[in-house]
């Protein structure tokens, strides 16, 4: 019987051996000490706001026709005008980029199937204005170059360089951070250690597009009415967690 017990420990023990060689990993895991219970875990948030410097403006023209070929010809045609009156509102060069090009098939639909319409080309830019006050000529400009073809996809307004505002916003998170993490430690009767780990999470709000009243729209001397478009400011965001030690 002794024997036996013994035979059986051995084998035991060589197991044990076998899966050590074998599989490090669990065994390291297993040995790891696990971190202490004894922490704080809390979120602060940050919040800075900023005059934005830039748009981005995405434009283009749509343009459907019986075929590819007309189609395609009047589009280039109303785009080219696009383009130049881009440039002619002192857009570098280098600030416009395609951003959209495609032609598709258009049908319509009847009770016998579908029938062959047309085709319709889309063709869009992205283009920076980096003078803000200029965005509602450069956006005149454009439609009365593109004529009925023109389509006005969006308008997003930016900051260039948010580096400034992060760093704001980002001090205030984590002293957010930290006021809770002293209240609660105090609140608990503990003392607040140093912080174990912190992790960010940055976004941007950017501002609605505002319009001005009718009334209040001035005209621009050529019996034309002026887009009214108001930038509004961008919020900067800042979103910080952290563990706290408890001394």
């Amino acid at each position: 019987m002794k024997q036996f017990r013994y035979c059986l420990l051995g084998l035991s023990l060589l197991f044990v051996a076998m899966l050590t060689a074998c599989d490090s990993n669990v065994v390291s895991t297993v040995l790891t000490p696990s971190l202490s219970g004894r922490t704080i875990h809390v979120n602060g948030s940050g919040t800075v706001v900023g005059d934005p410097n830039i748009a981005s403006l995405n434009i283009g023209v749509s343009v459907e026709r019986e075929t590819v070929s007309e189609a395609r010809e009047e589009a280039a045609r109303a785009m080219t005008g696009v383009i130049e009156s881009l440039k002619a509102n002192d857009i570098a060069e280098d600030d416009i980029s395609t951003e959209n090009f495609s032609i598709y098939p258009q049908y319509d639909w009847t009770e016998k199937g579908r029938i062959l319409r047309g085709y319709r080309v889309n063709n869009s830019v992205s283009a920076k204005v980096r003078v803000l006050d200029s965005l509602s000529d450069v956006i005149d400009d454009a439609a009365l170059a593109g004529g009925d073809s023109i389509v006005v996809n969006s308008i997003q307004f930016m900051i260039e360089d948010t580096t400034p505002l992060q760093a704001q916003a980002r001090s205030l998170a984590v002293k957010d951070a930290e006021a809770k993490a002293k209240t609660l430690a105090e609140s608990s009767g503990v003392t607040l250690g140093k912080p174990i780990t912190i992790t960010e999470n940055t976004y941007y709000q950017s501002p609605p597009i505002y319009y001005e009243d009718a009334e209040s729209v001035a005209d621009d001397g050529d019996d034309r009415t002026s887009t009214p478009i108001v930038p509004g400011e961008l919020t900067v965001v800042v979103n910080v967690s952290i563990v706290y030690e408890i001394e």
